[in-house]
């Protein structure tokens, strides 16, 4: 990650006085190089034209000529390292125009509602850092109409051919005891020249020139290895790991997923498979067989981003999943917007209902983690617990967390929460 005063910094503010205060705030947290304009197209023009491209870009919504919405819509394809919105707007609009931005693939830093000062520019710049850099040759190549996509899919290929994609994996923590319950695969591209990449780099890619099943397996051929390595040392938790939409459409998707866990060498009731609300949008039957098949050998079911597509209660009932997972658009709101919480306390009640493990991503501060142990939530996911990360980084980290959890878990109390 760049020092911040190496960071390229758009600024895209209609009001001149508004423009310079924002300009300074940036400048008293250490950025130097603010590129500033007046709206949208502006923006949009600079984005296009700077050959670096822009780690950082803060927003206002509310703006004359192209608004910050538009912006969003054609930015989106551009590729910046992070996205800052804000406006005078209240929480419903706010909300709304977060679901816009993270519906468009925007990296969303998080939205602010004027007035702010420093601190909240500050809270969520520090984000940066747990993200992967965009780089924008990469993204540029991707929008090349005269063959940039072929380049771009040639070196995922031969990226697969030389395993340059890794697992790295976020701990799933019990809200209650602190303990650690489970791990999410997340893939990263372990690029010879560019570094450690993010998925908003390639899997779109991947889905569309049918490379994503090579890819799923090679997580499972990862996590079963990992798994059994940690297994010596004590460490025995069920790993998570997303499978497409599109392949879950496949006949044979399940019986391919479950011959991969066998040829790792670990047991399907190693493994939790993740999918989006949005693989029932087609093709549900073909879908369905595929999860029942995968519950029948044992694997856990999870529903990621829950209440964010296209799941209904009666896909819930026919569906033998194990786990629901929260949104963080959601998680993010549950202190400062009542809707958002009560919409979190309902999706909680249902799932103790049906049974189910209820898992909270995006958790960044305690007492987001507080609020939703009290609601009933079981497990978190997010920041405030650690980034994903390496398989010997997450043995360390485990064994560094051991005290505190064996202690919670002995005293009984809620103190782990945070810790």
């Amino acid at each position: 990650m760049q020092s911040r005063d190496q960071m390229q910094v758009l600024l895209l503010e209609e009001h001149p006085n508004r423009r310079r205060a924002l300009a300074d705030m940036l400048g008293r947290l250490g950025f130097v190089r603010i590129a500033q304009v007046e709206e949208g197209q502006q923006g949009l023009d600079l984005l296009e034209r700077s050959e670096e491209g822009f780690e950082l870009v803060i927003c206002n919504l509310d703006m004359g000529g192209m608004d910050g919405l538009e912006f969003i819509r054609h930015s989106s394809r551009l590729g910046v390292g992070g996205l800052i919105l804000y406006s005078m707007h209240d929480d419903a609009v706010l909300s709304s125009a977060e679901w816009i931005a993270r519906a468009y693939n925007a990296p969303l830093l998080g939205l602010l509602r004027v007035p702010f000062g420093r601190a909240s520019i500050e809270a969520l710049v520090t984000r940066l850092h747990g993200q992967c850099t965009v780089y924008s040759d990469v993204l540029g190549r991707h929008e090349d109409a005269d063959g940039g996509d072929h380049a771009v899919v040639s070196e995922i290929r031969e990226g697969l051919d030389a395993r340059q994609f890794v697992a790295h994996y976020q701990p799933k923590v019990c809200l209650r005891r602190g303990e650690l319950m489970g791990v999410e695969a997340l893939v990263r591209w372990n690029h010879p020249e560019l570094g450690i990449l993010a998925p908003i780099h390639f899997v779109d890619l991947m889905e569309a020139n049918d490379l994503i099943d090579p890819l799923t397996h090679r997580m499972i051929e990862q996590a079963g290895r990992h798994a059994a390595a940690w297994k010596t040392h004590g460490l025995d938790v069920p790993i998570s790991v997303n499978v497409s939409p599109l392949s879950l459409q496949r006949p044979d998707c399940a019986k391919q997923l479950l011959a991969t866990i066998a040829e790792s060498g670990a047991e399907p009731s190693q493994f939790v498979f993740e999918i989006t609300e949005k693989a029932f949008a087609k093709d549900a039957t073909a879908v369905l067989e595929n999860i029942v098949r995968l519950r029948m050998r044992g694997c856990g079911i999870s529903v990621d981003d829950f209440g964010t597509g296209y799941s209904s209660l009666q896909q819930l009932n026919r569906t033998p999943i194990t786990e629901l997972k929260l949104d963080r658009c959601f998680v993010r709101r549950v202190l400062t917007n009542s809707k958002a919480s009560s919409i979190v306390e309902s999706m909680i009640d249902l799932s103790a209902k049906l049974k189910l493990k209820t898992v909270a991503e995006g958790i960044d501060m305690a007492p987001q983690a507080e609020r939703l142990l009290a609601l009933g939530c079981d497990m978190g996911q997010g920041y405030l617990y650690a980034k994903a990360m390496p398989c010997d980084e997450l043995q360390s980290w485990w064994h560094a967390r051991l005290p505190v959890a064996v202690e919670a878990r002995h005293a009984g109390t809620e103190d782990a929460v945070a810790a």
